[in-house]
């Protein structure tokens, strides 16, 4: 994506999210703290230079920072394997070291679960696993 692509991606998303176009650039500054150029800089298509910030744009505006900077979006697929792998993991370093079958298990409960429930799930294997 091109620095006029991006302004104009960035555009239509504000504007689909009902951040006003008079004032956008201020309005931007005030709500993250940040200098009134940075944000008119994304305005007219230039990236952050300051990737924290970046983020912090991003998340406070709910929209995702891979298709702002190449115009493209990341396969849900793809981003719930990596959930699913990343909770397995935390799983691991947290409760104890695990076989590749149970670490298998615990991908697949995070693939098929909800977040509330699979949270449920993973304290209770923490605590019998812990108790052994």
């Amino acid at each position: 994506m091109n620095k006029t692509d991006r302004a104009e991606w960035l555009k239509e998303t504000l504007t689909n999210k009902n951040v006003p176009l008079y004032g956008r650039a201020s309005t931007i500054s005030r709500e993250l703290q940040c200098a009134k150029a940075a944000a008119t800089g994304w305005l007219l298509g230039t990236l952050p230079r300051d990737m924290e910030l970046g983020f912090k744009f991003a998340d406070l505006y709910n929209f995702d920072v891979r298709e702002w900077v190449l115009g493209t979006t990341q396969d849900p697929q793809t981003a719930q394997w990596q959930k699913a792998i990343h909770t397995a993991r935390a799983f691991e370093k947290t409760v104890a070291e695990m076989s590749d079958e149970q670490f298998m298990m615990i991908v697949k409960l995070a693939m098929t679960k909800e977040d509330d429930e699979l949270a449920a799930l993973i304290s209770q294997l923490g605590t019998i696993l812990k108790a052994t």
